[in-house]
């Protein structure tokens, strides 16, 4: 084994893949963009427009079209819920992850309207990652093979992949991470929306301020920061947006916590997100903060409590309306 070997870290091939270059192809952008001068007034078409000219400059084709959607939903579960800070528990997270399974769950129905797919990656319920106010979530090992976990979540080589996280204690853990990427208060980044009780809320405040203060002095590498503070399904995100850059596949984050994921990547190298857009913007204000950060205006403000992946979903139906005005146009890839 080689000295450089010996030192590498389990993180080196995920710094190696978020600084590797990929970037979308332009000029089927500007396709989109000129076939639109041809169709009516200039910027008639909005976010629909560019939504569209997003997906051709990627996808490297025109024009653009959703064909083999998939919605990944990553569910974990945290430690951290036996100190009151979640509405959720284990048990309805496996009940939720059942329902999603069975296809008896709203968001089945959303998924099906829109002809998208939903793949469920269950990461490790029953054993919850401990209490970040008392150790590291994960183990820098743990850490980088969740993220690579997350690659999974393209077999089949969708044209557009839309994220979704569910689990108790996740919110939190986001807003933990959010601490450590922004800065800024705890209770700016717990900040919930309106459903959360006032002594939850707090108690979510209290418990990202003990686990900053547990893991000071390893949080500057936003890597690390995911690793003490973070969960699983956040890792997963991290991994599928990083595998999706390089595959040339857009990818729709949905609530706050795919959002961190994305910021994650983004804190490291800030062309690394390109290929991200925002479906839509949740009640919490810690959500808007968030994309403000990334510098991303979400397709639509559907006005949920939280994410969960019906904003992604509904936003695979808006971007296939998107697409439709092209679809007549002469093929090119």
């Amino acid at each position: 084994m080689t000295d450089a070997a010996a030192d590498a870290s389990p993180f080196t091939d995920v710094r190696a893949l978020i600084a590797q270059p990929a970037g979308p192809n332009d000029e089927f952008g500007q396709k989109v963009f000129d076939a639109l001068l041809g169709m009516g007034r200039e910027g008639d078409f909005g976010k629909l427009g560019e939504g569209a000219a997003w997906l051709s400059s990627w996808q490297k084709r025109y024009p653009p079209r959703i064909e083999n959607p998939t919605l990944a939903i990553f569910a974990g579960s945290h430690g951290m819920t036996a100190g009151g800070v979640s509405l959720s528990s284990i048990e309805s997270t496996k009940q939720r992850v059942d329902a999603l399974r069975s296809g008896t769950a709203p968001l089945s129905a959303i998924a099906a309207q829109v002809g998208a797919n939903i793949r469920v990656f269950e990461l490790a319920i029953e054993k919850p990652t401990p209490n970040i106010a008392e150790t590291a979530a994960m183990s820098e090992r743990e850490c980088a093979a969740t993220i690579a976990y997350g690659f999974e979540a393209l077999e089949g080589k969708p044209d557009v992949i839309a994220l979704g996280v569910v689990g108790a204690g996740i919110g939190t853990a986001a807003a933990a991470v959010a601490c450590a990427l922004y800065g800024g208060s705890p209770d700016y980044w717990v900040r919930p929306g309106p459903q959360v009780p006032r002594d939850m809320g707090q108690a979510r405040v209290d418990l990202v301020e003990a686990a900053l203060r547990m893991h000071r002095g390893h949080l500057e590498d936003p890597l690390q920061a995911l690793r003490c503070l973070g969960g699983r399904e956040l890792a997963a995100c991290v991994g599928t947006i990083i595998a999706a850059r390089q595959q040339g596949i857009p990818v729709l984050i949905d609530g706050f916590a795919t959002t961190i994921a994305a910021g994650i990547v983004h804190a490291i190298n800030p062309l690394a997100i390109d290929h991200v857009r925002a479906a839509h913007v949740t009640r919490r204000p810690a959500h808007q903060a968030a994309l403000e950060r990334l510098g991303i205006s979400p397709l639509v403000d559907l006005e949920f409590n939280t994410g969960g992946g019906m904003g992604s979903a509904a936003a695979i139906g808006l971007l296939k309306t998107a697409c439709a005005p092209f679809l007549g146009q002469p093929v090119s890839s």
